[in-house]
């Protein structure tokens, strides 16, 4: 058994080279076996729900499940992970607000018609959620 374990092992290795579909999977909290098609694993990322990643989390812990990513870009407004594949990169486009708070989560490869990506939808924990404006008008009062 272990014998067939480790050519399996080698055939997804000379399949997907550089990254394989387990550290998209952890990045996104999402189940996906390395055994999978690109084209499938494109299209699972299209229609999952990630489960590690919640709207309005702060920006260090988002960027942190990305640590596999081969490529790792900061900008002001966004970060793009990349891991590469035979058939091209594939992106992650995070955008934060100004309180460097996770806003929306874009996917991007050539396969995607749209050039501006696929938006994946982020789910929303409502005790996770702070108002800065209710905060911040709550500390003009003084008692």
């Amino acid at each position: 058994m272990q014998f067939f374990g480790s050519i399996l092992q080698m055939i997804i290795r000379f399949r997907y080279p550089v990254s394989m579909p387990q550290d998209i999977a952890e990045a996104l909290g999402i189940s996906l076996k390395n055994t999978i098609a690109f084209e499938r694993l494109l299209h699972s990322c299209q229609t999952c729900c990630p489960t590690s990643l919640i709207k309005f989390m702060p920006r260090i812990e988002a960027e942190r499940m990305f640590h596999a990513a081969q490529r790792k870009d900061r900008f002001t407004q966004s970060s793009l992970y990349s891991y590469y594949f035979n058939e091209g990169w594939l992106e992650f486009e995070l955008q934060f607000d100004d309180l460097a708070r996770l806003r929306r989560l874009y996917i991007h490869h050539r396969l995607i018609a749209d050039p501006t990506g696929f938006e994946l939808n982020l789910a929303v924990d409502p005790q996770g959620i702070e108002h800065p404006a209710t905060d911040a008008r709550d500390s003009l009062f003084i008692a």
